[in-house]
């Protein structure tokens, strides 16, 4: 009650262009989306980073949401205590606290008991998903396509929003709307292959999910509004005489499992029913999404931003019904307006990249700001009595420069942030609380700059391609983990900026007159359309480069000979970053550096991360009036375009460069 009284009333966040990028705004002024993430907020740790500047913060896990739901069967919404209590004693600690709690949509664990046929069920027999009641509740849970599930949580998590906005007011910066395993929007097949999912094992486990009733009904649905009810066209399509909208089922496991061409290629002239399914099970997760998006919205009259964990690229072997794979229309979404994922869990070690695990360039087309989870661990973890395994830093100062590789990644993307305490105690030590005030400030000084990072390089995916596709844990070595993993860690090396596309934004690939090179990722699946656009930017002259089979795959049957590197790129092709610069030299591309060290950078910003002590030497695109290392303060170069830098191994620089 007291909170209430003294709370100053609702301010709008909202995310909007900023010099070039989405950015986040507070009352019409752009503030830096630098935030501590924590389990739960600690005080210590909350003072802490307060003092350097960072008084926004992400909370909650999985964990209490499933212990402390805020619907109950009899009375419908019964509050968010074990939000409040958290978020009250937050603001007692840091008394101008703005805050971007999770809330879950999934189904307390009364629901889920009295509702078995709405549950998702598995096609696999032997389909496992562990009870980790302390991490995510009783199991199976609700279908994604349930509507009756709909039906009844949609005005509860509404007057859950409700509630929150008017209890917090300004400090709300919104909601962050979760669902599925860890809260991060997959499929709950993915809880089928953890935790071990690079066992080889862990395929035989999978659920090849949801063949449950809601499902069906969504599917046969989805099926009429695709084939505009005519019966003739979906026959057509699956290859089925006798196939009706009334009768068409899930794909089976074996239907799923069978492949039209050499082991690897479903066949659409062969029948689209698995390819249908696909698109459906997909586009129920945005559908999810949206609609808890757009209670967000609702609840607020507009005031409060959505943020969604969504669009993580492919690099996890697990199935595809596991993968976020309908992003285009995620990012088309109006109701919401910030993305997340961690970054990526195979080049995240020293002197690697860490990648960012979102298709940015068409993220930021649409107006989605991303920020990135940086859950790369301290030293500190290393002290405890039962580490980590994913720690790979062992004193401060390699701890301090994968803190500056997650900020200059952000910074070169015009992107935000948010300093993550996966394991607890991460930050406990002044030097790396330091650091982070050090990176604060210079987020603050991105706000003034041109945030854009159009580069003279695209990168292309097509989140459908695998659904052509045989599964990744079936063949070896997977076409895709491959790309996702090793190729891309090339293009970090290159000595160039990238922007990574998703295709259906080839037309504004195409629009650009600043792009050279088009590198064809993962496009085995292209529409006619998609093909039209890669055509055009040839006869503009630029280069294309292909890894395997481009356009092989439209949505009517396969091709070899649709687009010239269709045939020459069957078989993998991976070029090594020393390649890619050759290509890009060839086309024009302005190169940064020719060594070996992972490079990011816009027109305002320059980030190096070493693998080896030596002089870097960096040619810039334009005359600059000075270079500093924001890490240290130092000048690197004045009014030059190219300069030497000394660099220790595992060193991180992020240097501003002013006109």
């Amino acid at each position: 009650g007291l909170l209430l009284a003294v709370l100053p009333a609702a301010a709008a966040w909202q995310v909007k262009e900023l010099n070039g990028a989405p950015g986040l705004y507070r009352n019409g002024q752009p503030v830096a989306p630098i935030l501590f993430w924590q389990w739960e907020i600690e005080e210590e740790d909350a003072k802490a980073m307060a003092s350097v500047g960072v008084e926004s913060f992400g909370v909650f896990g999985s964990f209490g949401h499933y212990d402390n739901p805020y619907w109950d069967r009899e009375r419908g919404f019964i509050g968010t205590k074990f939000q409040d209590k958290r978020l009250d004693r937050l603001l007692k600690w840091v008394p101008d606290a703005a805050f971007l709690p999770r809330l879950f949509s999934t189904a307390p664990d009364w629901w889920v008991r009295e509702n078995p046929d709405e549950l998702i069920a598995y096609d696999n027999p032997t389909a496992k998903s562990p009870d980790w009641k302390s991490l995510l509740g009783a199991l199976p849970r609700e279908s994604y396509a349930s509507e009756k599930l709909t039906r009844e949580l949609s005005p509860v998590y509404r007057a859950a929003v409700r509630h929150l906005h008017e209890r917090y007011g300004d400090h709300l910066i919104g909601i962050h709307v979760c669902n599925g395993p860890w809260g991060e929007n997959f499929s709950w097949d993915a809880l089928t292959q953890v935790p071990h999912s690079s066992d080889p094992g862990a395929f035989s486990r999978a659920g090849f999910g949801d063949v449950a009733k809601p499902m069906t009904r969504r599917f046969r649905r989805f099926l009429r509004e695709k084939y505009g009810e005519d019966v003739a066209r979906l026959r057509a399509a699956w290859k089925d005489s006798s196939v009706t909208f009334e009768t068409a089922s899930v794909p089976t496991r074996q239907e799923r499992m069978r492949m039209d061409a050499d082991g690897l290629w479903r066949d659409p002239a062969k029948g689209r029913k698995v390819p249908d399914y696909f698109e459906c099970q997909h586009l129920v997760s945005v559908e999810m999404v949206h609609r808890n998006a757009t209670l967000v919205k609702e609840a607020s009259d507009g005031r409060l931003a959505v943020l969604a964990f969504y669009g993580y690229t492919q690099d996890e072997p697990w199935s595809v019904e596991c993968d976020h794979r309908a992003i285009s229309k995620m990012y088309r979404l109006p109701n919401v307006d910030m993305f997340s994922a961690p970054h990526t869990y195979h080049r995240r070690g020293l002197g690697e990249d860490g990648e960012m695990r979102c298709y940015l360039a068409s993220a930021a087309l649409h107006g989605k700001l991303f920020i990135d989870e940086g859950d790369d661990m301290t030293h500190l973890e290393l002290r405890k009595a039962h580490p980590d395994h994913r720690c790979v830093a062992h004193n401060t100062f390699e701890s301090v420069n994968l803190l500056y590789r997650e900020f200059g990644n952000a910074a070169t993307h015009g992107v935000g942030l948010w300093y993550m305490d996966l394991t607890r105690d991460t930050f406990r030590d002044p030097e790396l609380i330091a650091a982070v005030g050090r990176m604060r400030r210079a987020a603050e000084e991105t706000l003034t700059h041109d945030r854009a990072h159009h580069s003279e390089v695209a990168v292309v995916s097509n989140e459908e391609s695998e659904f052509y596709m045989a599964y990744r844990p079936v063949r070896t070595p997977s076409i895709v983990r491959r790309l996702y993993r090793e190729q891309m860690g090339e293009f970090y090396r290159a000595g160039a900026p990238f922007d990574w596309y998703l295709a259906e934004d080839l037309d504004a690939i195409a629009a650009r007159d600043d792009v050279k090179v088009v590198a064809l990722l993962d496009c085995e699946y292209l529409t006619d359309d998609q093909v039209a656009a890669i055509e055009r930017m040839r006869k503009k002259g630029l280069r294309t480069v292909a890894f395997h089979a481009p356009g092989l795959v439209s949505p009517t049957g396969l091709d070899w000979a649709r687009l010239p590197e269709t045939r020459a790129c069957a078989e993998l092709t991976l070029r090594s970053a020393s390649e890619l610069r050759a290509i890009y030299r060839a086309a024009g591309v302005h190169v940064y550096t020719d060594q070996d060290v992972v490079l990011s950078a816009n027109r305002a910003w320059v980030m190096l991360h070493t693998r080896a002590k030596d002089d870097y030497r960096v040619k810039l695109p334009r005359k600059a009036r000075l270079v500093k290392d924001v890490t240290c303060g130092r000048v690197v170069a004045e009014n030059t375009d190219s300069f030497v830098y000394p660099m220790e191994k595992y060193q991180t620089a992020v240097m501003l460069v002013e006109d």
